[in-house]
């Protein structure tokens, strides 16, 4: 972590578009009015309280992400406020939160991310892989380390300060004797550790995302 925080405070100072509390406002509108019309009324706002600021914060980010992440490209991906409705007409047209993605590369099943929403900006990591074997490495690590999981866990605020989220799992146990406390981990196909959101920076986003990570 030193490491992390040294790298992000040589970063520059200022950043000319910062996310604030109009981002937030206008997802929490957003959630309210998620309807084409509305979002044409709203798109300058948008793009300049929303999509500009994460835009500026992925370009201040990259390359002490680099840094620390080997898998990661330099080009961070940023998600579009569109949702894909082909399949699923019940979907809203637009997604309610956004998120900058610094992960997830070919051959990688790691990512970390920064995402704002209607109540407010959270950082976070996860672990996925559509096929099993991809992540028995990991599943098999975390069984056998089991102790410094929980400890580490319980440190970080787990359930508290951190949520965790899984998706998709697989229905006959993996492994024999899994703990009833990592059950749901080990049969995940991904994992995600996101922290409870909240509205303001101590500092600046960029340092606020380091330190949350």
């Amino acid at each position: 972590m030193p490491v992390l925080l040294s790298v992000c405070y040589n970063l520059e100072e200022h950043i000319l578009r910062q996310i604030s509390v109009e981002s937030f406002k206008f997802m929490a509108d957003l959630w309210n009015n998620n309807n084409k019309q509305w979002f044409t009324d709203n798109r300058r706002r948008y793009e300049e309280t929303v999509r500009l600021p994460l835009k500026s914060l992925a370009e201040a980010l990259a390359e002490p992400v680099a840094s620390i992440l080997p898998e990661f490209t330099g080009k961070p991906k940023m998600s579009r406020i569109n949702n894909d409705i082909r399949f699923s007409l019940n979907k809203p047209p637009y997604k309610e939160h956004i998120w900058i993605s610094f992960g997830k590369v070919k051959g990688s099943c790691a990512d970390i991310f920064v995402a704002i929403g209607r109540n407010g900006w959270a950082a976070g990591c996860g672990i996925g892989a559509p096929k099993q074997e991809q992540l028995d490495g990991w599943r098999k690590n975390l069984l056998e380390h089991r102790d410094v999981w929980r400890r580490y866990a319980q440190a970080a605020g787990m359930g508290e300060k951190i949520g965790i989220y899984i998706n998709n799992s697989y229905k006959k146990p993996l492994f024999p004797d899994i703990p009833d406390d990592l059950m749901q981990l080990v049969q995940a196909k991904s994992v995600w550790l996101v922290e409870i959101p909240k509205t303001e920076f101590n500092d600046n986003p960029e340092r606020d995302f380091f330190i949350s990570i």
